[in-house]
Parts: structure tokens; C-alpha cells; sequence
């Protein structure tokens, strides 16, 4: 019989021993229509972060990847991407036999050996006594096995039998190089599931299990969004040695390993689907009922007489006027749209790949809130769109009321858009409603996106922080919610930003224009021009429970007092965070650069010279720049181009070319337009702007550090509505690092250490003037208000009314040469002096009755204290340096 069998053997022409158990793959499955599937998932997207994760692990060691459900698609799916991806390719699995992915004739000789073996044997071959599995892992071959499923857990449980973790374990005893063990998450579709189940999942299987069926239909419907993603890597050589002795405690302990690779495969889920959907209609049912909006709608109905039924029919309307109406077709379809848009726009987004990775780590285990900053309405359509296409749930997004408008409103709603009215001043039982809905929303673990600017900023820098929504968000912690938040700041920077034209009209004095379907039919013109790139980063992750312990002191509860300061703590931290996450564009560096001097023209020389001292100061302070900065000169030489091309600066140049240096023009209104782009990094170069202004305003190029502090701290508060500081960071610190700076750049020298141990040099007076021309049209514009007040000492003026009389001595002191900077006649830099200086109690605001109406206005008066106007305007003039600063 022996005989006889090695005969047949040969006959077969079976391979080595190690492949006759049939577990193995040649390179990759095969079968039936094989080159048309493998089109298809080459779609397929996986991370490139985690492809160079993988490659590095198989230099390490050995890669064993583990899918969460038993199935055979499932090991299609993964080895055959794995393949085209190049990466370590699952060559053998374990506890299935690929008879259907092996060619044609090798599976009949693998099923006959079988047979063969069962008929001697009563059984089939054991790879795990023979050593099969032990081989392949000493060869180096990558395998896979399942977590779940009815085989293995009556092998594992029930029989306790052989198990694949326990034995990589046995075989990792053995060897020196690692086993790393990787869990794959595979997402046939990205659709997030509803709470409901019908006939045909008898058929095809429940939606967390699906079946064969359900796989193939989902992966047909959706292959181009469909999704293979790795969690963390378990190192078995590093978890060995925790690993008992003792047969039934190893067993426990393998036990949760297994689930704790369960739970990253479900972590990976959630961060890209997101939790379970609800309907509208569930959903307002939920918040319509909750204790504490019935409470209210009780109340409301008691006092104004009302039967509860109209008042919740009210608070149905204001749900109905809130909500977004998910649709993931539609936001699939937005998805592939916005590539067209941004391809004909951009010349590319760059994304920040490492702090990508920080933000998945934070979204498979926490509801997260992102936080970008506001520079254009195209913001919250890049981050959606870049969540969605790396492997992220897109958050529901808090719009203004006003993007409500036909067709643009119905298609946000549909894309996860809940809108938000501007102001919730007389509408209590609105605020409750919509308090309650963000509430609910983060308790379900939706992901919610809104900005903390409240509006997009004109000037090109962070605006000061509003507080409603943050407070909404933390009250839902605090009320038990949900157990935390995590928030993440984002930053967005534009080398060229499609609302220049729009931006400039509003800070020149006109008024914001509606937004409308006639500005829909316009932006078609937008797609004519380039607008550079676009930088994204995220900040690092903020817990919210972090931020409140700082706060918890005991049983002591916080005044209203403390938890608006608490509020605004927080804010701040969120925009520094901003702040410090965005980087320095050309564009920015270029714009700050020709904004240091108010003349007319500047030469390419000095352009160049003051753009290289900026570059070097902030490459000392560890500031980021843009990937377009790696080649520097040819980088600044397009940018110059660019904005020559789009006309924001001029050229002059001679006849002779090789003779006279070329020159660049600005005309006055271009000058704002720059100024946009300068306040994109103003808070970068800030801290060094304010210690020159105090150097330059000393009596001599000789300097104390108190005589600094004590201009900075000055400057800090006169400038409180201007700029946002980091509260975190003393004065001293700031000042001292900044001084540590320009001494390393040898634009100041120590000279001993006597009372005013430090000199200006006179490389340092040239860059010290190029700083303290960042700031001279903000100390321009709050002189011109300053100046203004002497309408107000005749007759009170609204807001409105005021501005404009101040818009028009900015026009006349402009054309007497009063002030240098066109760029000080802002609209938006008065209101911010106007509000300093009403703290301040110059002038006052006042309810009094409209001319000819009946209604009540706000309008400012003249406290008539004209000490504080002269010791304001002399600071002002000691600044600037000019004594036709100091009003009388």
C-alpha cells in the first residue's frame, strides 16, 4: 500500500510537503472573473501611512493579519489588495481550506490528498500538530486568521481546541524575530446603517455580520469608496512574557487579547462609518420627550396661555428648521464633484499626514468636535472632503442661517448641515430647542464641526472667539451627555483665498451682501482662476474632561463669573492651538514683507532682504512652513509673478534691463488685499513686532528689559481686541525668547549689566523698523478713532452713523498724510478700537429713542474725559513717533 501511494503521489505531481494541506495561496487567489474584480478593488483605498507601517513591520518580524468575521470574501478581498499593494501578502490562513482561490488543477490534487488522508487517517491533516503553521511563520510568510466565527468558537470554547492566537504564541516561544499580529478593518461601504432590520437580512445577513450576498451587493454599489484599514500592531514578543503558566489563566489572558483585537477592528469602524443613524423622526421624538424640554414647553405653555400642543408644534418647527437630514449618496456624489472643483481651483491641498493620524487614533475612541478656523466658505466643504476621502466619518457641520437659502441649503442639510441663527437674543424656547439638539447629537456620538469665529474673518486672523456654542458643548459633558469631548483644532491656510474682491468691499465700509442664488450663478467665475494651495493641519486633540478638572475644586460650584472665564479659557486655548498649527505660505511671507514700508514702490532687492530676515526669524522660533519652501528662491520668485499676474502689485521696470533693478508698485487699495494675507501669520511675527516698537520708542538704542515689559504689556492690553494671546505664555517668557532671538541674529547686542544692558545694532534698527511696520496701521486706525470722538462731545451716533464719519477722516487724513497706511482705514479695526476704548469709558453706550419712530437704539456718547483721549494718543504718538499724534 506504501508503495502504491507514493506512486500516486508522483502521479499527482503534489509539491513539497509544506503545501499539501492546502492553506496556502500561490502569490494570490484565483478564480472566475478575476481580472475584472481585480479592477475593481484596485480602488480600493488604504492609508499610505499605514502601507509604510506595514513594510516596516515586515522588515521587523513576521506580519499575521486577523479579520474580524469568518468568510472567504473577506480573504479575497484583503489578499488580493494586499497583493497590488505590494505589501506583505497573506499566503496562508488559518483553520480554512482556499480550495476555490487555488488554479484549477492544484485544488483537485489537494482535495484527493485529503480524501486519501481522511480514509487512512479518519481525519484530515492537523496543520497545527504537523507544523505546518510553525514552518510557514520560521519561513517568514505573512498568514491570516478570523477572530469571529461558529467554527472557531466552538474549537476555542467549547472543545478548547486548537486556537490561532494561542499558537502564534507557541510558535513566538521559538524565535527571535516578532510576530506581529495586525488587525484589518474591511468596509465594503461606507453607509452608516439605521436602527432597523428587514426581510432580507435573512437572506443576506445582518449588517454588522453580513453575508456573501450582502458583501458582494454593498462592494458592487460602493467599490469606490470602499476601505481596508489596519489598527494598532500587537507585538506577541512583547506581550510573552505577561503571558501565565497555568493552562486556564493563559487561556483568559489570550481571551482578551482577542478582544482587545475585536475592538480595534469595531474602533476603526466606528471612526470611519460612525454610529448608527437615526431618522429625523426618531430622532426629534427623542428630543421632543426629553424631561427637560417638556419641563419648559409646560412653563411656556402656563404663561402665555397656550394649549402644549401649539407649543410643541413651535418647538417641531424650530427642529424642522435646525436639522440636517443625512444623506450618504449625496454626500458620495458631493465627494467626486468637489475633486472636479478643486482640481480646477487649487493647484493641490496638503494635508498633514502625522496629524491625520493623531485625529483617527482620537475618533476611534471619543465623539470629537473639529474646530477650523474661518477664512472662506469653501473651509467647511475641504474638511468634510478630507475626512471622507481619509477614511473618516464626515462631521455634521453648525452653518448660519443664511446659507439656508434655495438650492445650496436643502443640499448642505442633506450633506450633515444643521443651521444655527446668528444671534438667539428674545428667542429663549429657540435656544433651548437647539441646545438640546446639539446635546442629543453628541450623546448618540455624532461628530460635530463648527467654527469658533462665529462668521469668516475679513482680516485675515483669527477673530476673537464666541462663546455660545462651546458653551453648549460643555454643558453636555457636564450634564452627563456623554463622557467627553475631544476637540480639534484645525488649521486651513490659502495661498489665495476666491473672497479678495467681496472682503475688501466690507472692510472698506460697505455692507455685507446677503448670500443669495444670484452669488451661486456668480462663482462660476471663480473657477476661471488659480488660487495656489491649500494647508491643512489639526492641532493636537483637546479632552474637554481634561480642561474641566483644572476647574473642579470639591463640592464648590462655579459662579457665572467663573464659568464664563472657564468658557473663555478653553476658547483661547482653541485658537492658539489654531494658531500654532497653521504655517507660513509664501504668499503670507511676500505680503508682510512689501506691507513693512508705506512707500508706493519697492525694490526686488529689498523685497527679498526683508523677506529672507522674516524667514530666518521664524525658522529660529521653530515656526512651520508650506512644502512649497524647500526650494526658497524659485519659490519667492513665483510668488512674485503671482501676484503681478493677479494684479496686486505692479512692475516697473528700465529700458535697459541688465542695468536698472526692478521695482514693485502698490496701489492704495491693493495694499488692504496684502493685508489679508499679512494677518495670515501676523500671530507669528506679533511678539517680535511689539518689542521693536518698544526699542525704537526708547530714548536711546540702549534698552532695559523693564522699559520693554512694561511697553509690551501696554501694547498686549491695548491691543485686546485685536489679536488673541496665549495666556499660558508670560510676558517675560515672550519677551525674553524674542530678545534671545534677535541677539542670535545679532540685530542686538549685550553690553554689560548694568541698568540697560542691551543695544540695537544698526542691522538691527534696519529689521526693527521692518517689525513695527507690521503694526503702525493698527495704532493709525485707533488714532483715527480717538480723533472721532470729538463728533460724539456735539450729538450721540449710533454705530452705524459713527462708523461712517470715521471711514470719511480716515479718506481725509489719508490725503493730508495725517496717517501713512491706507491699510488703517478698516472698518474692522475701528470696531475693535471702538469696543477698547467704551471698556476704557471714553465713550460711552446709550438706549435712547429714534428720531421720528418709536422704537429704542444703541448709540455711543462722549464721557467728556479727555485725559484718557490725551494718554492714549501721546502712547500712540511715542510709538509711531510722531508728535502729530498726541491730541489735546
Amino acid at each position: 500500500m506504501s508503495q502504491w501511494w507514493q506512486k500516486f503521489r508522483k502521479n499527482l505531481n503534489l509539491s513539497v510537503d509544506e503545501d499539501r494541506y492546502g492553506y496556502s495561496v500561490q502569490r494570490k487567489p484565483r478564480f472566475l472573473m478575476q481580472g475584472w474584480f481585480e479592477r475593481l478593488i484596485s480602488r480600493i483605498s488604504m492609508p499610505e501611512d499605514q502601507q509604510r507601517l506595514l513594510e516596516e513591520l515586515a522588515k521587523r518580524g513576521t506580519v499575521v493579519y486577523a479579520i474580524k468575521y469568518r468568510s472567504q470574501f473577506d480573504y479575497v478581498y484583503a489578499a488580493l489588495r494586499l497583493y497590488q499593494l505590494g505589501l506583505p501578502p497573506a499566503s496562508f490562513v488559518f483553520d480554512q481550506h482556499p480550495y476555490l482561490w487555488q488554479p484549477r488543477w492544484y485544488a483537485a490534487k489537494i482535495l484527493v490528498y485529503h480524501f486519501w488522508h481522511l480514509i487512512r487517517h479518519g481525519c484530515l491533516p492537523d496543520p497545527y500538530d504537523d507544523g505546518y503553521y510553525r514552518e510557514k511563520i520560521q519561513a517568514g510568510q505573512s498568514g491570516l486568521f478570523f477572530l469571529l466565527g461558529k467554527k472557531g468558537y466552538y474549537k476555542r470554547t467549547v472543545l478548547v481546541g486548537n486556537d490561532p492566537i494561542e499558537h502564534l504564541f507557541e510558535i513566538q516561544k521559538e524565535r527571535e524575530r516578532p510576530i506581529f499580529v495586525v488587525p484589518l478593518m474591511l468596509l465594503y461601504t461606507r453607509h452608516p446603517s439605521r436602527e432597523r432590520r428587514g426581510f432580507l437580512d435573512l437572506f443576506q445577513g445582518q449588517k454588522d455580520c453580513p453575508g456573501p450576498l450582502r458583501k458582494l451587493i454593498s462592494f458592487l454599489q460602493g467599490y469606490s469608496n470602499a476601505v481596508l484599514e489596519a489598527g494598532e500592531a500587537l507585538n506577541l514578543q512583547e506581550i510573552l512574557p505577561e503571558l501565565s503558566e497555568e493552562i486556564s489563566e493563559r487561556r483568559k489572558q489570550i481571551f482578551q487579547v482577542r478582544r482587545g483585537l475585536i475592538d480595534s477592528v469595531d474602533e476603526i469602524r466606528r471612526a470611519i462609518v460612525g454610529p448608527t443613524m437615526k431618522s429625523n423622526l426618531e430622532l426629534k421624538e427623542i428630543i421632543l420627550h426629553h424631561p427637560r424640554l417638556e419641563a419648559f414647553m409646560q412653563r411656556r405653555a402656563r404663561s402665555s396661555s397656550l394649549e402644549i400642543w401649539k407649543v410643541r408644534m413651535e418647538a417641531d418647527g424650530y427642529l424642522d428648521e435646525i436639522a440636517a437630514s443625512y444623506s450618504y449618496p449625496l454626500v458620495e456624489l458631493g465627494a467626486k464633484i468637489l475633486t472636479w472643483v478643486w482640481n480646477n481651483l487649487f493647484d493641490g491641498i496638503d494635508l498633514d499626514m502625522d496629524s491625520l493620524q493623531r485625529v483617527k487614533r482620537a475618533a476611534r475612541h471619543n465623539t470629537i468636535v473639529y474646530i477650523p478656523c474661518h477664512k472662506s466658505h469653501i473651509d467647511y466643504l475641504i474638511l468634510s472632503y478630507l475626512l471622507f476621502k481619509n477614511n473618516l466619518f464626515a462631521p455634521f457641520v453648525a452653518a448660519g442661517k443664511n446659507l439656508a437659502f434655495w438650492p445650496l441649503g436643502p443640499i448642505f442639510r442633506r450633506c450633515g448641515a444643521f443651521f444655527i441663527r446668528r444671534s438667539f437674543k428674545g428667542l429663549r424656547f429657540y435656544a433651548e430647542v437647539f441646545s438640546l439638539y446639539v446635546k442629543t447629537m453628541v450623546q448618540l456620538g455624532h461628530n460635530i464641526e463648527f467654527f469658533i469665529e462665529g462668521g469668516r474673518s475679513r482680516t485675515g486672523k483669527m477673530v476673537l472667539p464666541k462663546m455660545g456654542l462651546l458653551a453648549i458643548l460643555i454643558q453636555a459633558v457636564e450634564e452627563g451627555f456623554c463622557d467627553d469631548l475631544v476637540f480639534v483644532p484645525t488649521s486651513i491656510c490659502y495661498d489665495r483665498i476666491p473672497e479678495e474682491e467681496s472682503y475688501l468691499k466690507e472692510i472698506s465700509g460697505g455692507a455685507k451682501v446677503q448670500e443669495n442664488i444670484g452669488q451661486l450663478v456668480r462663482a462660476r467665475r471663480f473657477l476661471k482662476k488659480r488660487y495656489g494651495r491649500v494647508y491643512v493641519q489639526f492641532a493636537e486633540p483637546l479632552s474637554l474632561q481634561n480642561h474641566l478638572e483644572r476647574y473642579r475644586t470639591g463640592s464648590h460650584v462655579m459662579r457665572p463669573k467663573e464659568r464664563h472665564a472657564m468658557y473663555r479659557d478653553f476658547a483661547y486655548r482653541i485658537i492658539n492651538s489654531i494658531n500654532k498649527a497653521s504655517m507660513v505660505t509664501p504668499h503670507a511671507l511676500t505680503a508682510s514683507a512689501l506691507l513693512t514700508s508705506s512707500r508706493h514702490g519697492v525694490s526686488l532687492a529689498e523685497v527679498q532682504e526683508i523677506s529672507r530676515a522674516f524667514y530666518d526669524y521664524l525658522s529660529i522660533c521653530g515656526v512651520r512652513f508650506s512644502k512649497t519652501f524647500k526650494s526658497y528662491d524659485k519659490c519667492m520668485e513665483e510668488t512674485l509673478w503671482d501676484l503681478e499676474r493677479s494684479k496686486l502689485v505692479g512692475k516697473l521696470k528700465d529700458e535697459d534691463d541688465d542695468l536698472e533693478e526692478e521695482v514693485f508698485t502698490m496701489e492704495d487699495s491693493k495694499r488692504l488685499t496684502l493685508e489679508y494675507y499679512k494677518n495670515n501669520i501676523i500671530h507669528f511675527l506679533l511678539p517680535a513686532a511689539f518689542v521693536s516698537t518698544s526699542i525704537l520708542a526708547q530714548d536711546s538704542f540702549r534698552f532695559s528689559l523693564a522699559e520693554v515689559l512694561e511697553d509690551v504689556d501696554f501694547m498686549n492690553n491695548f491691543f485686546k481686541f485685536e489679536f488673541v494671546y496665549d495666556n499660558e505664555v508670560s510676558t517675560e517668557k515672550l519677551v525674553s525668547e524674542v530678545l534671545s532671538t534677535f541677539e542670535a541674529m545679532g540685530w542686538v547686542q549685550r553690553v554689560g549689566e548694568d541698568d540697560k544692558p542691551y543695544i540695537l545694532t544698526h542691522k538691527g534698527l534696519r529689521f526693527a523698523h521692518c517689525f513695527h511696520g507690521l503694526l503702525r496701521n493698527y495704532f493709525e486706525g485707533y488714532w483715527l478713532v480717538l480723533r472721532a470722538f470729538r463728533y460724539l462731545q456735539k450729538n450721540p451716533y449710533s454705530e452705524k452713523d459713527f462708523m461712517k464719519k470715521v471711514l470719511s477722516l480716515g479718506q481725509k487724513a489719508l490725503k493730508l498724510e495725517l496717517v501713512e497706511r491706507p491699510e488703517s482705514v478698516s472698518k474692522i479695526i475701528f470696531n475693535n478700537a471702538l469696543k477698547f476704548y467704551v471698556e476704557k469709558g471714553i465713550v460711552e453706550k446709550k438706549i435712547e429713542e429714534e428720531k421720528g419712530k418709536d422704537k429704542e437704539a444703541e448709540c455711543y456718547a462722549d464721557t467728556g474725559n479727555r485725559l484718557l483721549v490725551q494718554h492714549y494718543s501721546k502712547q500712540i504718538s511715542r510709538f509711531l513717533r510722531s508728535p502729530h499724534f498726541a491730541l489735546q
